[in-house]
């Protein structure tokens, strides 16, 4: 069993090996490619941005008792985004995404489907991330991203439900996406963005408190334009 274990640990550590080396010479050909050429360390993009709501309302009570089979719908919106990134090296760079918050909709679904719109709200992601960016591909610039974000809500609206209140809530951070490059400063740019979260929201129905978790996991898709200066 142990030497079974050591032969798997040693396959590990060879494809570790085996990523650090490819990532050794993208690296390698992208300081090459900075040493001949210009090297732009700031990278701005505009983007629509689609949001793709799958949304799941738990344990909701109504005056402290349990809502059997109660939901909530929240409908999918779209909204103008901002990628301000700033490259540490040609590979490297931080990114900050943020845009114009846009209105949700929330409806009651399920065995509340009857009250219709209970409130709405509006959102934004503020979204954190390192980039790893793939060069060497020619024009193409595949890209990978982690971090955090924080989702803050504003202007919240009451409609079934009274004294509606949403918290702001800290999710992760995962994109992929790629550039595609027009000359050098100006670039085409698509990514996928997944933010999932979980936050708590209250209210009062009747003048019975309302109080329900839910669980979020918004997937945003972006196209834009990208500045590189």
């Amino acid at each position: 069993m142990r030497q079974n274990r050591t032969h798997v640990y040693a396959k590990h550590a060879q494809y570790a090996a085996a990523v650090v080396a490819a990532l050794s010479a993208f690296s390698a050909q992208a300081a090459a490619a900075q040493d001949a050429g210009d090297f732009r360390r700031w990278a701005v993009s505009v983007n629509a941005t689609q949001v793709f709501v799958d949304e799941e309302a738990s344990g909701l009570t109504l005056g402290g008792g349990a809502v059997p089979g109660s939901n909530v719908s929240i409908d999918d919106v779209s909204s103008v985004t901002v990628d301000v990134g700033y490259f540490f090296t040609p590979n490297i760079a931080g990114n900050l995404f943020l845009g114009v918050p846009p209105t949700a909709k929330i409806d009651g679904a399920g065995s509340i489907g009857p009250l219709g719109p209970l409130a709405e709200v509006d959102f934004g992601p503020v979204i954190l991330s390192v980039q790893y960016h793939f060069n060497g591909l020619g024009p193409v610039h595949p890209y990978l991203g982690l971090g955090a974000g924080r989702i803050v809500f504003l202007n919240k609206s009451d409609k079934a439900l009274t004294n509606f209140d949403i918290d702001d809530s800290w999710a992760p951070a995962a994109q992929v996406g790629v550039r595609y490059e027009l000359d050098a400063a100006w670039m085409l740019n698509a990514d996928v963005r997944y933010v999932p979260f979980s936050t708590h929201a209250t209210g009062s129905l009747g003048g019975a408190p309302v109080r329900t978790s839910l669980n979020i996991d918004p997937i945003l898709t972006s196209v834009g334009v990208t500045y590189r200066f």
